[in-house]
């Protein structure tokens, strides 16, 4: 129980880390959060990881919610002056998504 609890902290706590990166203007990050291996990888594959692991039950949905907001996130540059959309980040986003999805129902179904 109480890793769930973990899992359920963690990963509202990274999809809020990512909503935040993703509205920040770029200027303003520090310059290990510009590189496009931390900024659209890292923190997309754990947030489906978490996300898994929070939500073991509902995998459908939390796949389907997961994937919607790595889209969404590269989407908002269409809105967000400074930003510009790049279709290769969206799909580095989305694959890294789906890995951590992945990697978080072989992790759960290890346990």
């Amino acid at each position: 129980m109480e890793l769930a609890l973990l899992a359920h902290a963690l990963a509202w706590t990274v999809f809020g880390l990512v909503v935040v990166t993703t509205v920040v203007p770029v200027r303003t990050r520090y310059h290990f959060m510009a590189l496009a291996s931390v900024d659209s990888m890292i923190p997309f594959a754990l947030m489906g990881f978490l996300f898994v692991m929070a939500y073991p039950d509902d995998r459908r949905i939390i796949a389907l919610v997961c994937i919607s907001g790595a889209a969404a996130s590269e989407s908002l540059a269409l809105v967000l002056p400074e930003k510009c959309l790049r279709i290769e980040r969206a799909i580095l986003k989305v694959l890294a998504t789906v890995s951590g999805l992945l990697l978080g129902a072989l992790f759960a179904e290890l346990i």
